[in-house]
């Protein structure tokens, strides 16, 4: 029976929403027939847990651990880590040294899509729409006009290297933008200003098997805040989530289009979640999520349930695939 690291945890704001991931893969791969380990990486330290009561350090010279006087080693890594380090590819080039499987992308897919600004010049290399934005870094100064001037009111303020909305503000006063700006720091050192965009939100889910790609049903995103914020992500009753999107069907294949197209010029590998605002007849990026959440209550197993795969006959797959490809 192969041996699974599900790794949890990681160093950003999202812990708790990646430990909550964590735990349910670690129960659904358990369900496909492999021995499953939680591992949780932290500020605090890399320890697996056997039990409540049995927490074991990692040793990270080769992601092993002692049990019973024996070294373990994992023969495969199921990726849960939301944020650093394991969505911005560190994770993934520390286990390519090892010649470890896992099971999202890259480094440099992680790196690329994990950084906003990058990921957006990216898009516009390939013909996909992005939002007008400006890239503010840590220390540079900036003046508000300027900013009214070239990009408008409302805007968003984002961090480039966060998920889940942490440090994202709509400003729609020019006194407002200091505030956003010192927020949106906290999570990153660089700050996107992007052009707010009035549309219809919607994410699309994706994996790439050996059979061929298989595009997961879309769906709509709808807040009941003044957008899809963390507290409306996470909190029950504040926004609703329609699968498939009430959406027509040319804009559904322009969502599936640019979805599969930022996959594969990326190099992505694994399921990735591709966010969307819809306006005027055209699909504008939001982000690129290559660990994207599975929760409970997260889209991508709603999506899969849609279509009738269940997470532990996904996973199942998914890691077959690594472990003959190794």
């Amino acid at each position: 029976m192969k041996k699974i690291a599900v790794v949890a945890g990681g160093y950003s704001s999202e812990y708790p929403i990646s430990v909550q991931s964590g735990q349910m893969l670690a129960q659904e791969v358990a369900k496909a027939g492999y021995e499953v380990y939680l591992v949780e990486i932290s500020p605090q330290g890399w320890r697996v847990h056997l039990s409540s009561d049995e927490i074991l350090p990692i040793d990270r010279s080769d992601f092993s651990f002692r049990h019973k006087g024996e070294a373990v080693h994992f023969d495969a890594v199921v990726m849960a880590i939301h944020g650093t380090p394991g969505e911005d590819g560190r994770l993934q080039g520390y286990f390519d040294l090892l010649n470890i499987p896992y099971t999202c992308c890259g480094v440099m897919a992680a790196a690329v899509t994990f950084n906003k600004h990058a990921c957006k010049l990216f898009a516009q290399q390939v013909g996909v729409h992005t939002a007008e934005s400006m890239l503010i870094r840590r220390n540079e100064t900036f003046d508000p006009r300027d900013i009214i001037q070239q990009i408008g009111l409302p805007y968003f303020v984002k961090p480039t290297e966060s998920r889940s909305s942490f440090g994202v503000s709509k400003v729609t006063q020019e006194e407002q933008l200091t505030e956003a700006i010192t927020h949106a720091f906290t999570e990153s050192s660089e700050v996107i200003i992007e052009k707010f965009i009035s549309g219809t939100e919607v994410t699309c889910g994706m994996i790439a098997l050996p059979e061929g790609d298989l595009i997961f049903p879309i769906t709509e995103v709808v807040s009941k805040r003044d957008f899809f914020d963390y507290e409306a992500k996470y909190t029950a009753g504040l926004s609703e989530e329609i699968t498939p999107a009430r959406i027509e069907e040319k804009m559904a294949e322009q969502v599936r289009e640019a979805t599969r197209k930022l996959y594969h010029a990326l190099g992505c590998k694994g399921i990735t979640r591709t966010d969307f605002i819809l306006s005027d007849g055209k699909a504008y990026l939001l982000e690129v999520n290559t660990v994207p959440g599975m929760s409970p209550n997260s889209i991508i197993p709603k999506q899969l349930k849609t279509m009738g795969i269940s997470v532990a006959e996904m996973y199942n797959r998914i890691l077959q695939n690594i472990c003959t490809e190794r």
